[in-house]
């Protein structure tokens, strides 16, 4: 009779736990899409759904699966690419990842990662439930690839970034492809470390005037490039300021300004070291100052009175002043925008400076303090950010687009247009 209840107490538990685990189960679900939510679609894109990629071969690319859900409370969107079926309809010329299956140089992608193995076109199809969808991608072939710097020396314990550029066709712009590449020293060096995805060097210690070799590989297609250069110690620092050494700054305008190191072998271009320079100490009751994008800005405050900054190169413990700038209540009268004639032939890209005037009579750059517009932005961009202001993009059609520079002061709007002449270029596709 004890062998017959325990049987029966080891019977309801095991039914207990089984409805247990389905009760879970379904809560599971039910938390992930949602009561009666159901899936409606399915699409393909990088960033959004696409209809086609543009890829360089040798490079690789995520490319993302979206299944649309709808239910009582609306649509919802999510990332399905480890759930999907994916699959190269020409795989020789752009393989797709499953996240499990290597690649053809035998490594193994996140799912949905593309790599154009060379040029030609293929289609990628994902699969889910009952949902289908495919994209095409158009892998061009290289005509240039390059590791970007001028750099013939870079400082002892400092660090530098490289950056891979390739050129698809004559004529088009250079695309970023840095980490598509696979970076090392040749032969190997305890002097410097270089994070193999990105390109940044870490320098650790001088190589008494013996070069590094710096290699740069694509390994899907085991095409590479290399860079030499020395690590030296730094010798000096130098500002580098947007208006040399005038010091009058208005109230709530701006200047910018870099630093750069020297090295023994003054023939040897200049680092840039201003991303890794840290504020010591700032006169906050006159200026403010902040680092976007490899530069430093000055901005005054609304308060008369003076004020300067102390930075220190901090791996090498190396301090710098800059100059003391003088802020001052001052209002501005007009400004121009020039040059008055612009001329930009794709893909190059132009910079548009504005010239403001003050009441005293002082004139300087306020290119980061107005506002733009451009009559057709099909033909002609205009950078607004710190680092891109007044910079001109422009796609590759002749065309005469009029630009607007504008900012407000006491209630009156100051402007000044130009027409920038954008040319197409006849080499490119």
């Amino acid at each position: 009779m004890r062998s017959a209840l325990m049987s029966t107490i080891v019977k309801s538990l095991s039914m207990l736990f089984v409805a247990g685990a389905l009760a879970a189960l379904v809560t599971g679900c039910s938390e992930t899409v949602g009561e009666g939510v159901q899936p409606v679609d399915l699409y393909l894109g990088l960033n959004g759904e696409e209809e086609a990629v543009d890829m360089a071969e040798c490079t690789s690319q995520t490319l993302n699966a979206y299944v649309v859900f709808e239910g009582k409370g609306g649509q919802d969107i999510a990332t399905y690419n480890d759930r999907v079926q994916w699959s190269s309809e020409n795989p020789s010329v752009v393989f797709v990842s499953d996240g499990v299956t290597p690649s053809p140089e035998g490594s193994v992608y996140a799912a949905g990662t593309l790599i154009a193995l060379r040029p030609g076109i293929a289609t990628i199809s994902a699969s889910y439930l009952d949902f289908h969808a495919s994209i095409t991608v158009d892998a061009s072939e290289m005509s240039d690839l390059h590791i970007v710097s001028d750099l013939t020396d870079i400082g002892a314990e400092l660090d530098q970034g490289f950056t891979l550029e390739t050129v698809l066709s004559e004529g088009e712009p250079a695309q970023d492809i840095t980490t598509s590449a696979q970076w090392r020293f040749d032969p190997a060096t305890a002097k410097a470390y270089v994070d193999n995805t990105t390109g940044v060097v870490h320098a650790n210690s001088s190589t008494d005037g013996e070069q590094l070799r710096l290699v740069a590989r694509l390994p899907e297609c085991d095409r590479e490039v290399s860079k030499s250069f020395r690590i030296s110690p730094v010798t000096s620092l130098q500002i580098d300021y947007e208006r040399g050494d005038a010091t009058i700054l208005p109230y709530n305008f701006s200047e910018s300004f870099k630093v750069t190191a020297g090295f023994a072998d003054t023939s040897a271009p200049r680092q840039d070291v201003t991303s890794q320079m840290t504020v010591d100490s700032i006169d906050d009751d006159y200026i403010a100052a902040s680092l976007v994008d490899d530069t430093y800005t000055v901005t005054a405050e609304d308060r008369t009175g003076s004020g300067a900054l102390e930075l220190t190169l901090d791996p090498l413990d190396l301090t710098v002043t800059t100059k003391t700038w003088q802020v001052q209540n001052l209002t501005l009268l007009n400004i121009e925008l020039s040059p008055d004639d612009a001329q930009v032939t794709y893909p190059d890209t132009g910079q548009l400076t504005v010239i403001g005037t003050f009441d005293n009579g002082m004139q300087m750059p306020v290119t980061r303090h107005v506002g733009w517009t451009s009559s057709d932005t099909n033909v002609a961009t205009i950078g607004t950010s710190d680092d891109t202001a007044g910079e001109v993009t422009i796609t590759n059609i002749n065309a005469n687009v009029d630009i607007t520079a504008a900012i407000n002061v006491d209630d009156e709007t100051l402007e000044d247009t130009i027409t920038l002449h954008a040319y197409a270029n006849d080499h490119a596709e």
